[in-house]
């Protein structure tokens, strides 16, 4: 009975000194990450809404509770000295392995200004090509339905990887909607 007791004794106290271990690199830690996660935000905000001074608002945030519209997982507004500017929109469509985060910057005219695959699970060197700028800057100035040309569209799909095409379109045409939905556009 000893030679059972004694080993899972040991085992126990070492499972609750890295349980605890993990608890307090976790706690040091989270703040620096949360830290560099808005500040990459921030950035990719800035990179599909180009704009001097523009402020953003969070309209919908489903990491704060709200509830998702479609595949939106969040809405903030972008004003330039009071005026609206526009939106980023964050879309999850799925692709071909699984949800293909996408953020969308469209203008106060309801046209497109920039488009970023933030992450995704696709297969590499296919899917995963939706990260390249020959990809994405397709986007820019598109207004109204986005699709591949294979769906009658004017965006170029990546080769052997349309359902990761189909699925950044459809999460842009999900942004466009909602902006039209909600009065965004002027």
């Amino acid at each position: 009975m000893n030679e059972i007791i004694k080993p899972s004794a040991i085992l126990l106290i070492i499972t609750a000194v890295a349980a605890m271990l993990l608890g307090v690199v976790s706690e040091t830690t989270k703040e620096a990450i949360a830290a560099q996660s808005a500040k990459t935000e921030q950035a990719a905000m800035e990179a599909v809404l180009p704009g001097e001074g523009l402020e953003f608002e969070t309209l919908l945030d489903t990491a704060n509770g709200d509830a998702p519209d479609g595949t939106i997982s969040k809405v903030s507004k972008a004003t330039a000295n009071g005026e609206l500017f526009g939106y980023v929109i964050t879309t999850n469509p799925s692709g071909f392995s699984g949800a293909v985060v996408t953020m969308v910057g469209i203008d106060a005219e309801g046209v497109i200004t920039g488009l970023r695959v933030l992450s995704h699970a696709e297969t590499p060197g296919l899917g995963a090509l939706a990260t390249d700028p020959s990809f994405y800057e397709q986007f820019a100035g598109k207004s109204g339905k986005v699709a591949v040309t294979k769906d009658g569209g004017e965006i170029q799909a990546i080769t052997s990887a349309t359902i990761t095409s189909r699925a950044v379109s459809s999460g842009a045409t999900e942004a466009l909607d909602w902006i039209a939905a909600n009065g965004g556009a002027n």
